[in-house]
């Protein structure tokens, strides 16, 4: 009788709006998982036909990290566009959130934005660094899978968020809480051979999800944040996953901890918390 109730609770959740987000979350996470594990099969398996030892075939994965992560990426917002033009009816609205939720940068967003910018910058002591291997291509292609990697899977949970929309302040904080922990298991568990995947992930989406939903629901701070903060400290601070500061201009002297990460990102977001509350806005544009 308890599992029986069990399970009708599970389904019951999956048939919430919430629930049908994670849902759907989950079927394109583990198609991108299978895609990918096919393309690093097939990597594989040519090496191998060519006699290459296994530390060969992990180095090539590694040297060409972010071409890999690019293409599976590119080839799940693919079938996830497919999915949106099934859905018709639906495009509508998502035009619509695309032309009605632009935010233009408030100075409390640019404030938070130096904060940790300056903050990674004093913990981690960076330094120009002499060891620098410039390949323009490379930096280009780290900026670039930066901004794919974070923008595929936050595009998909606005999409989501638009065919599933939540009506409870309750199931919007459990959302903000539940899909960083699911980007950052799907990261890990599909891009493990690419990059050093750390706990960081987490606290990069938990902010690009918050920003989103500061003050009312928009995609252009989260771009803010993506291209002024991310890229910037993966590509050019030498905390880059897959090629560490092997390109980068700058490097860190001092171990940056994910622990001092969430702090920093904590104060940011409680900065732009007490601001939201002193200064509340009424008037929402859906």
């Amino acid at each position: 009788m308890e599992l029986k109730k069990t399970l009708q609770n599970i389904f019951e959740f999956f048939d919430s709006s919430l629930g049908s987000q994670i849902k759907y979350y989950l079927l394109f996470s583990f198609v991108l998982w299978g895609v990918h594990l096919i393309l690093i099969s097939l990597i594989s398996y040519f090496h191998l036909l060519l006699n290459h030892n296994i530390r060969t075939i992990g180095d090539w994965i590694m040297d060409r990290g972010w071409a890999l992560i690019i293409l599976s990426k590119i080839l799940i917002f693919y079938i996830a566009l497919q999915f949106v033009r099934l859905k018709s009816n639906k495009m509508t609205k998502v035009r619509s959130f695309l032309r009605n939720s632009i935010q233009l940068p408030r100075k409390e967003m640019i404030v938070a934005l130096f904060f940790c910018l300056i903050g990674l910058m004093g913990v981690g002591k960076m330094s120009p660094n002499h060891s620098l291997i410039l390949e323009i291509d490379r930096i280009f292609l780290s900026m670039i899978g930066t901004f794919i990697f974070f923008s595929v899977d936050y595009a998909l949970v606005v999409v989501l968020e638009i065919f599933f929309p939540l009506e409870t302040e309750i199931e919007k904080r459990q959302k903000l809480f539940v899909f960083p922990l699911l980007f950052y298991a799907f990261s890990y568990s599909t891009f493990l051979y690419e990059q050093t995947v750390s706990f960081r992930l987490y606290a990069f989406f938990f902010l690009l999800l918050y920003v989103g939903e500061w003050r009312r629901r928009n995609w252009t701070l989260p771009m803010l944040f993506l291209i002024a903060f991310l890229i910037p400290i993966y590509t050019f601070m030498g905390l880059d996953p897959v090629w560490s500061s092997s390109y980068s201009l700058f490097r860190a002297e001092s171990t940056i901890s994910t622990f001092t990460l969430f702090v920093l990102i904590g104060f940011a977001i409680y900065y732009l918390e007490r601001v939201q509350r002193k200064k509340p806005e009424y008037i929402y544009r859906d």
